[in-house]
């Protein structure tokens, strides 16, 4: 019997359909004396580099070889291929050279190196990186070393091939390189200790995170994107015990991904041409792992590695897709959702991720009857549903139940009936994860049925008993029970001659009337008794529903007063000869009516407290009024218990419950968040933080009627993050609903997660010294609450609260959207970092007045006592600055201080003489009356940009001078 695979862990298959043997024996790669090293993949090439210095190109389109390329530098250690431009493809040996070959195959010329970089002479290259849009590559070696080479190409235009570009050395860090990754000009270097950022652009660089690690851990960037599409990237970097950091591009630790718990379920079969899968559904224990390299794999999934295994996360939603064992990897090169393993004894393994549908499908195309049907088997759950009817329709799954042979494979046969028996149609209206109608909505809309039938007999009995002159009485009976107790119940006299009701003209029965009424009240008097007995079967609690009238301590006994209308009186004119009758009539009408409005009233209640339950508000207006009322709450979500969801969520299994119920789509408002309070009540803010999938169906108004202010900050940043980086602000503002959350959700974000005070703020509440460096949770969310469009007042309510808490990135954002400059730069001198004072986000002084205040306060600050120690003063990487967000101090490299980056006078003053000029700013600050004394460093500074401004001068001169000759000549 083949073991079924659980339906939490059937979405995914790797699969191997192609054998690289042949190919590898071509190529004389099987031998034993020459082996594979390194490889990698592009999507017409696959490279394979030997130990022999060579370097074979297959030509992925029925892998044949194309071209070898040889180097006498060594054996091949790296190889890696261009991602935008096939053409090009870098090389690493063993000796430290890096080479950039121009395979030339467009005009069918000879390939050539079109760059050679020594600069890890006598250094193993461990790791090579393409630029994504430049023709750049990144090399970085055992000893630390990151260097950049550019290449050449005849591509770019005439000469350009002739252009020799210098070769630059990035950084060096403190150990052997693992892995390099890059992205939209920002480059990741991870080493056996930890991950460094660096800003090629700008030439600035950030640790990622505090802690150090030993040990091989991998590290990339992830689009957050959807395929096709453009958008901000992620950085993950790898942790010990199966974690892994996910990061901003400033180098901020964003959160922690733990997989060591998820990695405890069985490892998914491999399906190979080789052997049969086999799948065990016993549990495994936790698996505490090394991830020794991260890449990105697919278009939202990361893809790492072991010895004995391949590993496919889902760092999105925090899911392993899948793990599977696989023995001796040595090194995986992917392209899209196909990856290529090397193997610790030289062989080759062509892998592909895809659905178990889609494999069924391929395997049946290359007529693998046996091992299709044991993966339609195994993967049974995927197989059935509805949507795998495109891939493999009924009759498909038949051919293949008659490709086997009925003598020999007789229980796989019956177990691929049985298979087939459980098929969904591809229109399937019936499927289980599909109902939205439960076994309790089909009993209240009965209950409803019956009470509508009940109206309707009331209503058919009287007006086959009584003459149009009572029609008008009924039509105000029924109006003041039928309507909804918010809208008008009571219409002036004015307004009763205009709205009648069109009744049918019967004829009046000749029973008289006490005998008529009295059988009229018998029959619907023992209707509703029975009715009610079954309502009250349910047991539900009457204080579900707030009543108006008990509130307001008025009675609940309903009376309807009858008045009689003009027609009415013309009527009884005409029939002037039964006068008697008629009053004697009525007389007995409203006492019936009396009577029986109090058997009906208990009807009429359920009635609406059902009618209230069917509506989307319903359910979540229950909730937030009725949140601090356990009992009440635990009525309400007593609604769902009949559903399958309940007994996952009441497992304890947040994953399967969070699955249950993606899978009841369409989702139901109500049905759905009581599920969720269930959810939530069992695992608290973890919960809430999956609640973000939810959206639109549950608003954030919802979760915060249901959890906590702590816990709906995670639930709000989580909502918010996962939108492309493009959208956050303005899907933000769409939550701001009314406008006064900014200031709730503000003050929430500040107080939760956040630093000390006492570490923000001095005893007179001034910013401390180099307090905007430390780290807040919520940091996202708060740039994006005071960057949203907002009115002057609630932009100074914001403004103050983030000085009140500290708060110095977004304090010194609203001072310059308010021109409030002094203020901010007081607080620039007080946290001590130029850079505050420079970049996009920085406060630049726009005239010579605002350095000259600026100057001046620094003066006040360094004579006073809030300067800070000389033990105390922090080192920067090469006069770059945090954020505000991030978990590392800005320390250097090397361990070395940076003053560069203190605001003191002398500096100020420098950065003053590098805007306007030594002569002018000198002697401008001398005519103010500022003391200026400079060191011997800041006055070779001054000389050296005096040179260079009359070299300036002196270049502009010269070449003015030339023009002017030319064009005297030209007019000659």
């Amino acid at each position: 019997m083949i073991p079924v695979v659980p339906v939490e862990s059937c979405t995914h298959v790797l699969a191997e359909f192609d054998c690289l043997d042949p190919l590898l024996s071509a190529l004389r790669l099987d031998l034993g004396r020459i082996k594979c090293t390194c490889l990698s993949v592009s999507r017409k090439w696959l490279a394979l580099g030997t130990s022999a210095g060579g370097l074979h190109l297959i030509q992925r389109d029925g892998w044949k070889q194309k071209l070898i390329l040889t180097h006498k530098e060594g054996s091949v250690t790296q190889v890696s291929c261009c991602p935008h431009d096939e053409d090009f493809i870098a090389v690493a040996t063993s000796q430290g050279l890096v080479v950039v070959w121009e395979l030339h195959l467009e005009r069918r010329g000879r390939p050539e190196r079109v760059s050679v970089s020594w600069e890890h002479r006598g250094q193993t290259v461990t790791s090579l990186c393409w630029d994504n849009a430049a023709l750049r590559v990144f090399a970085g070696d055992v000893g630390g070393k990151v260097s950049c080479v550019r290449a050449g190409s005849s591509k770019l235009g005439k000469g350009s091939a002739f252009v020799i570009f210098p070769i630059q050395t990035i950084t060096t860090v403190d150990s052997r390189v693992v892995q390099l990754g890059y992205s939209d000009g920002h480059l990741v270097v991870s080493s056996l200790s930890r991950c460094y950022l660096c800003d090629t652009e700008r030439e600035k660089f950030w640790r990622v995170g505090n802690k150090e690690r030993d040990g091989e851990f991998g590290a990339c960037f992830l689009q957050q994107s959807p395929a096709g599409q453009r958008g901000q990237a992620l950085l993950y970097c790898a942790r010990p015990g199966s974690r892994i950091w996910e990061a901003s591009f400033g180098g901020e630790v964003l959160s922690t991904h733990q997989f060591k718990q998820l990695l405890a379920c069985p490892p998914l079969p491999l399906v190979s041409y080789k052997n049969e899968p086999h799948f065990s559904p016993a549990q495994t224990s936790p698996q505490s792992l090394a991830f020794p390299r991260l890449l990105q794999f697919g278009d939202q999934n990361l893809l790492t590695w072991t010895d004995s295994a391949i590993y496919i996360f889902t760092p999105h939603s925090g899911q392993v897709l899948l793990w599977t064992e696989v023995k001796d990897v040595v090194e995986i090169s992917v392209f899209r959702n196909e990856l290529f393993c090397l193997h610790g004894d030289g062989r080759l393994s062509h892998l592909s991720l895809m659905s178990p549908e889609r494999c069924v499908e391929r395997l049946m195309k290359r007529e693998n009857w046996t091992l299709a049907t044991t993966i339609c088997c195994m993967f049974q759950h995927t197989v059935i549903t509805s949507r795998a009817r495109k891939s493999l329709p009924i009759d498909r799954l038949e051919q293949l139940k008659a490709q086997l042979n009925s003598a020999s494979q007789e229980q796989l046969i019956g177990q691929l009936e049985e298979v087939i028996s459980k098929l969904e149609p591809l229109d399937s209206a019936c499927s289980s994860r599909r109902s939205s109608i439960s076994s309790h909505i089909l009993l209240f809309l009965m209950i409803i049925i019956c009470f509508i039938l009940c109206f309707c007999l009331i209503i058919t009995h009287l007006l086959t008993l009584f003459s149009l002159s009572f029609q008008s009485s009924l039509y105000y009976f029924i109006s003041s029970f039928c309507c909804p107790e918010d809208s008008q119940s009571v219409r002036g006299e004015g307004d009763r001659s205009d709205i009648s009701l069109q009744f049918l003209p019967l004829p009046f029965r000749s029973k008289p009337p006490r005998v008529a009424l009295q059988a009229v009240r018998d029959s619907v008097s023992s209707f509703v008794k029975k009715t009610t007995e079954k309502i009250n079967t349910l047991q539900m609690n009457a204080d579900l529903w707030p009543r108006p009238d008990l509130r307001e301590g008025v009675q609940g006994e309903v009376t309807a007063t009858v008045t009689p209308l003009p027609e009415e009186v013309e009527l009884n004119a005409e029939q002037s000869s039964s006068e008697s009758e008629l009053q004697e009539l009525r007389a007995a009408t409203k006492k019936a009516i009396i009577i029986k409005l109090a058997n009906i009233s208990p009807l009429l209640q359920i009635s609406r407290f059902y009618f209230f339950f069917f509506q989307d508000s319903g359910l979540s207006y229950c909730i937030s009024v009725h949140i601090n009322s356990p009992n009440i709450l635990r009525r309400v979500v007593e609604f769902t218990q009949a559903s399958k969801v309940v007994e996952v969520i009441q497992k304890g299994d947040l994953l399967k419950s969070l699955r249950s119920l993606r899978e009841l789509q369409p989702w139901n408002t109500p049905l759905l968040l009581s599920h969720l309070y269930r959810l939530y009540d069992k695992h608290g803010e973890v919960a809430v933080r999956a609640y973000p999938q939810f959206y639109p169906t549950i608003l954030p108004s919802d979760i915060m009627a249901m959890a906590l202010p702590s816990h709906f900050l995670p639930y709000l940043d989580n909502l918010v993050q996962s939108r492309v980086e493009q959208q956050r602000l303005c899907f933000l503002g769409s939550l701001l609903q009314p406008e006064t959350l900014r200031q709730d959700w503000l003050e929430l974000a500040l107080y939760n997660d956040a630093p000390q005070k006492d570490d923000t703020l001095t005893a007179d509440g001034q910013p401390r010294w180099h307090s905007h460096f430390f780290s807040w949770g919520y940091g996202r969310l708060l740039s994006l609450l005071i960057r949203l469009p907002a009115d002057l007042a609630s932009k100074q309510k914001m403004l103050e609260k983030c000085r009140t808490h500290g708060y110095w990135m977004g304090y010194l954002y609203l001072c310059r959207e308010l021109q409030r400059r002094p203020e901010a730069f007081s607080a620039i001198c007080r946290l001590d970092d130029m850079t505050l004072l420079e970049g996009d986000d920085g406060i630049v002084p726009q005239s010579f007045d605002e350095w000259v205040l600026l100057l001046q306060l620094s003066q006040q600050i360094s004579s006073s006592n809030e300067a800070p120690p000389t033990s105390a003063l922090p080192s920067s990487p090469n006069g770059s600055c945090s954020d505000g967000t991030s978990d590392s101090s800005p320390d250097l490299l090397d361990g070395s201080t940076d003053w560069s980056i203190r605001v003191s006078p002398e500096n100020i003053i420098l950065r003053l003489v590098r805007v306007f000029g030594p002569d002018r700013a000198l002697t401008a600050l001398q005519e103010r009356g500022i003391q200026v004394d400079l060191s011997s460093r800041s006055t070779l500074v001054c000389d050296l940009l005096r040179m260079a401004e009359k070299r300036h001068r002196a270049l502009i001169q010269t070449m003015l001078e030339r023009c002017d000759r030319f064009l005297w000549s030209q007019q000659a």
